[in-house]
């Protein structure tokens, strides 16, 4: 084996190792957190937000709105025993929802409605009154 041969082979070996362990921390940090499907529309009074998450319970659900973006997040832990024939099993699984949406207009943070029923959260943001306005330059 020529030496250039041997030093790529060496730089392509060491490369693969940190792709694998790039990806094993991506999945260790990413596994267990779920982007919540949405729906997002406007109409001349409010903007409304669709978002389906199953599971969940609405005493779960944290909501962080701000007059351009809204954070969604909720946390669902669930715990399952089994014990037959003598044989016992626990499971525990934590599942996370997270989801941070720049929202197509301004809205007001003091007139929002939430209602969360059979794993859908439906929110309902008043837009703020402000009209455009052309301003002439000096």
């Amino acid at each position: 084996m020529v030496f250039g041969d041997r030093v790529f082979k060496e730089m392509h070996d060491m490369m693969t190792q940190m792709e694998r362990e790039f990806d094993a921390m991506r999945r260790e940090f990413t596994q267990d957190y779920k982007i919540p499907v949405m729906d997002i529309y406007e109409t001349d009074e409010e903007v409304v937000i669709k978002a389906e998450m199953p599971g969940v319970r609405k005493e779960d659900i944290v909501l962080n709105v701000s007059p351009n973006s809204i954070e969604i997040q909720a946390e669902l832990s669930e715990e399952k025993e089994e014990n037959v024939r003598g044989y016992y099993k626990k499971e525990r699984v934590l599942k996370r929802y997270y989801r941070t949406v720049s929202l197509p207009a301004k809205v007001s943070t003091d007139d929002i409605k939430a209602k969360f029923e059979n794993g859908i959260l439906v929110i309902r943001m008043k837009k703020e009154k402000g009209e455009k306005k052309r301003i002439s330059i000096e």
